[in-house]
Protein backbone atom coordinates (compact mmCIF):
# COMPACT_ATOMS: atom_id res chain seq x y z
CA UNK A 1 0.00 0.00 0.00
CA UNK A 2 1.13 3.44 -0.96
CA UNK A 3 2.02 5.46 1.96
CA UNK A 4 -0.14 8.40 3.13
CA UNK A 5 1.07 11.93 1.45
CA UNK A 6 2.87 13.07 4.39
CA UNK A 7 5.10 10.11 4.39
CA UNK A 8 6.19 10.78 0.64
CA UNK A 9 7.94 14.17 2.14
CA UNK A 10 9.57 12.33 4.51
CA UNK A 11 11.05 9.64 3.00
CA UNK A 12 14.96 10.78 3.37
CA UNK A 13 14.49 9.78 7.07
CA UNK A 14 15.22 6.44 6.34
CA UNK A 15 18.61 7.14 5.15
CA UNK A 16 21.31 5.34 6.26
CA UNK A 17 24.14 6.91 7.40
CA UNK A 18 28.13 5.50 7.66
CA UNK A 19 28.54 2.88 10.45
CA UNK A 20 29.96 4.04 13.60
CA UNK A 21 28.95 1.00 15.63
CA UNK A 22 30.62 1.13 19.66
CA UNK A 23 29.64 4.43 19.72
CA UNK A 24 25.61 4.11 20.60
CA UNK A 25 26.44 4.43 24.41
CA UNK A 26 28.24 7.20 24.47
CA UNK A 27 25.50 9.26 22.03
CA UNK A 28 22.85 7.93 24.19
CA UNK A 29 24.87 9.45 27.37
CA UNK A 30 24.92 12.78 25.68
CA UNK A 31 21.72 13.03 24.84
CA UNK A 32 20.38 12.03 28.41
CA UNK A 33 23.55 14.20 29.94
CA UNK A 34 22.65 16.83 28.23
CA UNK A 35 18.68 16.52 28.60
CA UNK A 36 19.19 15.80 32.67
CA UNK A 37 21.67 19.33 33.26
CA UNK A 38 21.08 21.50 29.58
CA UNK A 39 23.17 21.54 27.03
CA UNK A 40 25.52 24.19 28.61
CA UNK A 41 26.01 22.62 32.40
CA UNK A 42 26.84 19.32 30.92
CA UNK A 43 30.32 18.30 30.76
CA UNK A 44 32.45 15.93 28.92
CA UNK A 45 33.60 14.33 32.24
CA UNK A 46 29.60 13.46 33.22
CA UNK A 47 29.17 12.13 29.44
CA UNK A 48 31.88 9.68 29.76
CA UNK A 49 30.97 8.64 33.25
CA UNK A 50 27.99 7.66 31.87
CA UNK A 51 28.96 5.42 28.71
CA UNK A 52 31.29 4.12 31.06
CA UNK A 53 34.64 5.15 29.01
CA UNK A 54 37.48 7.58 29.62
CA UNK A 55 37.76 11.24 28.66
CA UNK A 56 40.77 10.44 26.67
CA UNK A 57 38.49 7.89 24.81
CA UNK A 58 35.98 10.35 24.55
CA UNK A 59 37.84 13.09 22.48
CA UNK A 60 39.67 10.86 20.55
CA UNK A 61 36.61 9.53 19.29
CA UNK A 62 34.63 12.30 18.93
CA UNK A 63 37.05 15.00 19.31
CA UNK A 64 34.58 17.60 21.38
CA UNK A 65 31.03 17.87 23.61
CA UNK A 66 29.91 19.99 20.37
CA UNK A 67 30.88 17.46 17.33
CA UNK A 68 29.68 14.83 20.07
CA UNK A 69 26.00 16.47 20.53
CA UNK A 70 26.08 16.73 16.43
CA UNK A 71 26.31 13.33 15.74
CA UNK A 72 24.04 11.87 18.58
CA UNK A 73 21.39 14.54 17.61
CA UNK A 74 21.22 13.88 13.47
CA UNK A 75 21.42 9.77 14.68
CA UNK A 76 18.53 10.55 16.99
CA UNK A 77 16.38 12.48 14.97
CA UNK A 78 16.86 10.14 11.76
CA UNK A 79 15.69 6.98 14.56
CA UNK A 80 12.82 8.93 16.00
CA UNK A 81 11.47 9.98 12.21
CA UNK A 82 11.89 6.44 10.92
CA UNK A 83 9.50 5.91 14.03
CA UNK A 84 6.88 8.41 13.21
CA UNK A 85 7.28 7.14 9.61
CA UNK A 86 6.05 3.51 10.62
CA UNK A 87 3.75 4.65 12.75
CA UNK A 88 2.22 6.76 9.85
CA UNK A 89 2.69 3.71 7.44
CA UNK A 90 -0.37 1.69 8.81
CA UNK A 91 -3.24 4.32 8.40
CA UNK A 92 -5.63 4.59 5.29
CA UNK A 93 -5.15 8.43 4.95
CA UNK A 94 -3.94 11.45 5.69
CA UNK A 95 -5.86 12.63 8.20
CA UNK A 96 -4.98 9.24 10.04
CA UNK A 97 -1.68 9.37 8.99
CA UNK A 98 -1.08 12.93 10.89
CA UNK A 99 -2.55 11.93 14.11
CA UNK A 100 -0.97 8.71 14.18
CA UNK A 101 2.71 10.10 13.48
CA UNK A 102 1.15 12.86 16.37
CA UNK A 103 0.57 10.15 18.63
CA UNK A 104 3.80 8.78 18.10
CA UNK A 105 6.21 11.86 18.88
CA UNK A 106 4.01 12.67 21.83
CA UNK A 107 4.42 8.79 23.36
CA UNK A 108 8.36 9.40 22.58
CA UNK A 109 8.35 12.64 24.73
CA UNK A 110 6.41 11.08 27.14
CA UNK A 111 8.38 7.95 27.99
CA UNK A 112 11.68 8.63 27.16
CA UNK A 113 12.05 12.88 28.62
CA UNK A 114 15.60 13.25 28.97
CA UNK A 115 16.13 12.37 25.30
CA UNK A 116 13.45 14.51 24.00
CA UNK A 117 14.48 17.60 25.57
CA UNK A 118 18.01 17.61 24.21
CA UNK A 119 16.40 17.18 20.84
CA UNK A 120 13.93 19.58 21.02
CA UNK A 121 14.65 22.08 23.86
CA UNK A 122 18.74 21.78 24.43
CA UNK A 123 19.32 21.92 20.53
CA UNK A 124 17.98 25.60 20.91
CA UNK A 125 21.21 26.51 23.35
CA UNK A 126 23.68 24.00 21.37
CA UNK A 127 23.25 25.66 18.19
CA UNK A 128 25.86 25.04 15.88
CA UNK A 129 25.50 21.81 13.30
CA UNK A 130 22.87 20.42 15.53
CA UNK A 131 20.63 23.51 14.75
CA UNK A 132 21.18 23.33 11.25
CA UNK A 133 20.15 19.58 11.29
CA UNK A 134 17.14 20.60 13.68
CA UNK A 135 15.90 23.17 11.27
CA UNK A 136 16.06 20.61 7.94
CA UNK A 137 13.84 18.27 10.28
CA UNK A 138 11.40 20.50 10.69
CA UNK A 139 11.52 21.95 7.54
CA UNK A 140 10.70 17.76 6.22
CA UNK A 141 8.18 17.97 8.66
CA UNK A 142 6.29 21.12 7.18
CA UNK A 143 7.03 19.49 3.94
CA UNK A 144 4.77 16.81 4.88
CA UNK A 145 2.23 18.68 6.35
CA UNK A 146 2.01 21.15 3.21
CA UNK A 147 0.72 17.83 1.71
CA UNK A 148 -2.50 18.23 3.06
CA UNK A 149 -2.97 20.78 0.96
CA UNK A 150 -3.31 18.25 -2.11
CA UNK A 151 -6.34 16.17 -0.15
CA UNK A 152 -10.27 16.62 -0.66
CA UNK A 153 -11.15 19.24 1.71
CA UNK A 154 -7.99 21.29 1.82
CA UNK A 155 -8.65 24.80 2.71
CA UNK A 156 -7.57 26.61 -0.12
CA UNK A 157 -6.54 29.77 1.53
CA UNK A 158 -3.67 27.45 2.92
CA UNK A 159 0.01 27.84 1.83
CA UNK A 160 3.20 26.23 2.97
CA UNK A 161 3.37 29.03 5.87
CA UNK A 162 0.01 27.33 7.11
CA UNK A 163 2.04 24.43 7.45
CA UNK A 164 4.86 25.97 9.24
CA UNK A 165 2.56 27.41 11.56
CA UNK A 166 0.91 24.06 12.63
CA UNK A 167 4.93 22.80 13.03
CA UNK A 168 5.79 25.32 14.79
CA UNK A 169 3.17 25.17 17.09
CA UNK A 170 3.53 21.66 17.53
CA UNK A 171 7.38 22.00 18.99
CA UNK A 172 6.50 25.40 21.11
CA UNK A 173 3.83 23.30 22.75
CA UNK A 174 6.02 20.32 23.48
CA UNK A 175 8.77 22.44 24.56
CA UNK A 176 7.02 24.30 26.96
CA UNK A 177 5.75 21.14 28.59
CA UNK A 178 9.71 19.65 28.67
CA UNK A 179 10.91 23.14 30.35
CA UNK A 180 7.97 22.71 33.38
CA UNK A 181 8.52 19.23 33.93
CA UNK A 182 5.45 18.19 32.24
CA UNK A 183 6.34 15.76 29.80
CA UNK A 184 4.02 12.63 31.81
CA UNK A 185 1.22 14.59 30.36
CA UNK A 186 1.70 15.78 26.92
CA UNK A 187 -0.03 13.15 25.46
CA UNK A 188 -3.05 14.70 26.71
CA UNK A 189 -2.50 16.93 23.61
CA UNK A 190 -3.40 14.90 21.07
CA UNK A 191 -6.76 15.81 20.31
CA UNK A 192 -5.89 19.76 21.07
CA UNK A 193 -2.87 19.60 18.40
CA UNK A 194 -4.74 17.70 16.05
CA UNK A 195 -7.53 20.36 16.09
CA UNK A 196 -5.42 22.91 15.21
CA UNK A 197 -4.10 21.02 12.68
CA UNK A 198 -7.02 19.91 10.74
CA UNK A 199 -8.52 23.59 11.73
CA UNK A 200 -5.55 25.50 9.89
CA UNK A 201 -5.17 22.89 7.43
CA UNK A 202 -8.90 22.00 6.32
CA UNK A 203 -11.06 24.20 8.34
CA UNK A 204 -12.36 21.93 10.48
CA UNK A 205 -13.87 22.18 13.88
Amino acid sequence: MEAPGPLRAVRSWEDVGPDHSGDEDVLEAMLLTVGEKGYAQATVREVAERARITQDRFHRRFGSKEACFARAYEEAADRFGTQILEACEAAPGWREGFRAALAELLRTVAEQPLMAKALLLEVRAARGSSWVVHQEVVDRLTTALDTARDEPGARTGATRMTSAFVAGAIEESLCLDLAAGRADSVQLQLNDLTHLAFLQLFGEE
